[in-house]
């Protein structure tokens, strides 16, 4: 998985990792277990939701037929982020507050600086492009509508801009590598045919 996460990071691509959270085997603590290994990972675009039991699946069916149900029409009235049956180890509140617990830590300020810090060995463009989609990304789970809200991230995010900013002025950080995969090794010539290749110049 290490070396899986090292490709993407040396495409320069920015990958999304979706969780599901709400499964039979879910217990309370899914959310800080998950956080725990993507934290390992390289910086990502961590996205959760909740186990949806769409109409006509196996699914729904056995969730029906057991009376785990709550809400049997829940596309007909969509909330989005709320469970649609009764998880099987914990409460729908239980279910909602993990999911709250993986994008709060996902995409706090101290997140987001610690993303573009972690990526320092990478290009300006690169960093600033992290950090501008976790910023976008995070409005999936906590809307920014208005000037207001989205002044508001600004001031929390305040230090990895002026950070950005900063870096941007200096000599040459535009110019960093466009990604990192290693040149082709040049073919080795033998000493023999090196001689050889000597005397017919």
């Amino acid at each position: 998985m290490r070396r899986c996460w090292s490709g993407w990071r040396n495409a320069m691509c920015t990958p999304s990792r979706p969780f599901i959270f709400g499964m039979d085997n879910d217990t309370v603590g899914v959310a800080e277990r998950t956080l725990g290994q993507v934290r390992t990972w390289p910086p990502g675009l961590p996205i959760f939701g909740l186990l949806t039991p769409l109409p006509a699946t196996p699914l729904y069916k056995r969730l029906e037929t057991a009376g785990r149900l709550t809400r049997p029409r829940h596309w007909q009235e969509f909330i989005p982020f709320a469970m649609a049956h009764t998880p099987l180890k914990m409460t729908i509140e239980e279910a909602h507050a993990e999911v709250d617990q993986g994008w709060a830590d996902s995409y706090s300020p101290e997140a987001l600086a610690h993303a573009v810090d972690s990526l320092n060995d990478q290009p300006l463009g690169y960093r600033i492009n992290i950090f501008l989609a976790r910023l976008c990304f995070r409005g999936i789970y906590f809307p920014m509508l208005g000037k207001m809200a989205w002044l508001k991230v600004i001031a929390q995010n305040r230090r990895t801009i002026f950070k950005l900013v900063r870096e941007g002025f200096k000599p040459g950080a535009w110019r960093g590598a466009p990604a990192r995969i290693p040149a082709s090794p040049e073919p080795q010539v033998e000493a023999g045919e090196a001689i050889a290749q000597g005397a017919d110049g």
